[in-house]
């Protein structure tokens, strides 16, 4: 049996590619979000720290030794399995018709870790752009190793919160990947890596602004994480520099201005997500509550 929430939905900022370098630049946007609810600057990523691993166990909610997804596999375009025992948080919601969104920079998170049977308003810029937008976005990444992937993101997500018809979402995950793309192509650390993050942190304002105007910020629960960080121009290890994480979370019962003193996970975000939305968490997860949250 299901429980009674203060949470109307549940919203994930998903900021690829951070790790904890936000705390090397003025983040404005990202500092008042920590101190409007509870924060921890020693979350961890899983090992290893690429994206496909991560945001898989993020909505999953098991290590990716059990969601055994990989990047070269969901960017090949390989599907989740079905059958697989471990679904995503989305296909776990199917029953209840809820309505779910996900606008994604990286479009193999909507083809490769939530499962293609799941019945979400789902978006991402190469997949849903015409092609000459799709051939400029290109040719900035690949040329210019100037990413401009999250401006679309940002733009079509905002109309789709100010949409009335959309009033009554459950859960929406928002995934960005410039600064990521940066520090591939530049050097994670490196000025061009930060000053990207300075960008996103403008972008988040403006994510975060459209959500109170719809009125939604009283009755959600905000998540904001990453899957690693990165060293050189990779990531996939387990250096500090790649594990490092963070999570913040706002809502409803949520003390402003305080730690999550827990050891916690990136991949914990699904259970939060689970509680918040009135469902029980499964025996089987890997992610667990933190304890500053049982009483959400």
């Amino acid at each position: 049996m299901g429980f009674e929430s203060p949470h109307k939905r549940v919203i994930v900022l998903a900021l690829d590619g951070v790790g904890r370098f936000f705390t090397e630049v003025p983040t404005p946007t990202i500092d008042a979000f920590f101190a409007s609810g509870a924060s921890s600057l020693t979350a961890k990523a899983v090992v290893p720290t690429d994206s496909a691993q991560n945001w898989g166990s993020v909505l999953h909610g098991v290590l990716p030794e059990k969601h055994g997804l990989k990047n070269g596999d969901v960017e090949a375009g390989i599907p989740y399995d079905e059958n697989n025992p471990y679904p995503s948080v989305y296909k776990m919601f199917a029953d209840r018709n809820f309505k779910m969104a996900s606008f994604v920079a990286w479009e193999s998170i909507n083809t490769g870790i939530i499962e293609l049977s799941v019945k979400a308003d789902k978006y991402a810029p190469l997949t849903h752009e015409n092609c000459f937008l799709r051939w400029w976005l290109r040719f900035k990444h690949h040329y210019l190793k100037d990413s401009v992937y999250d401006y679309t993101v940002v733009s079509r997500l905002v109309d789709y919160i100010r949409n009335p018809e959309n009033k009554d979402l459950k859960l929406l995950f928002v995934h960005l990947t410039d600064v990521d793309e940066h520090g591939h192509g530049h050097g994670y650390g490196s000025q061009p890596y930060l000053n990207q993050i300075k960008i996103l942190d403008s972008q988040v304002a403006t994510i975060l602004k459209a959500i109170d105007e719809a009125g939604w910020r009283d009755d959600s629960l905000v998540i904001m994480t990453t899957d690693h960080g990165g060293i050189g121009k990779g990531h996939g290890g387990s250096s500090d520099q790649e594990v490092n994480v963070f999570l913040a979370v706002r809502g409803a019962g949520i003390e402003p201005n305080s730690k999550i003193e827990s050891e916690v996970m990136n991949m914990d975000c699904a259970a939060l997500i689970l509680k918040a939305l009135g469902k029980e968490i499964p025996v089987w997860f890997d992610a667990k509550l933190p304890a500053e949250f049982s009483s959400l």
